[in-house]
């Protein structure tokens, strides 16, 4: 009779162990709402290479919880698609305006300021920009 007590003994405060650690912490906040609305709305934008202003729009995709579109990116009078990751928004190289090629990643800074330093590609010629986002 010992011999099996002394296994279940163990074995319960092993257990009680388990269930102790396991507990959920109260200080864990877990995120609430869209992670990409700080992205959102109209920014004026200052591209520094051709010393150009513009405004941008950035809308969600309503299609894709993880995408927004970036309307008239570089200038081009088009939107172009961005992943948003974290404090990024990230443009895979896609083509947008008149032909032109793009890509680049943005990176959140404050509620009012985005850094974009992206390529642009017209006609052949490679230009490397950075845009300065701002409310």
């Amino acid at each position: 009779m010992k011999l099996f007590l002394k296994p279940l003994f163990t074995s319960m405060i092993i257990l009680s162990m388990a269930l102790v650690s396991c507990e959920l912490d109260d200080d864990i906040e877990i995120p609430v709402g869209d992670y990409r609305d700080k992205f959102l709305g109209r920014w004026s934008v200052s591209d520094n290479e051709q010393k150009i202003n513009y405004e941008v729009n950035i809308t969600n995709d309503p299609n894709n919880s993880t995408m927004v579109f970036i309307s008239n990116f570089a200038g081009s009078g088009s939107a172009a698609k961005a992943l948003a990751v974290g404090n990024s928004l990230v443009v895979e190289s896609q083509t947008v305006g008149s032909n032109w090629q793009v890509s680049g990643t943005g990176t959140y800074r404050s509620t009012n300021r985005l850094d974009f330093p992206y390529s642009l590609t017209i006609g052949g010629n490679q230009e490397s920009r950075f845009a300065l986002f701002t409310k």
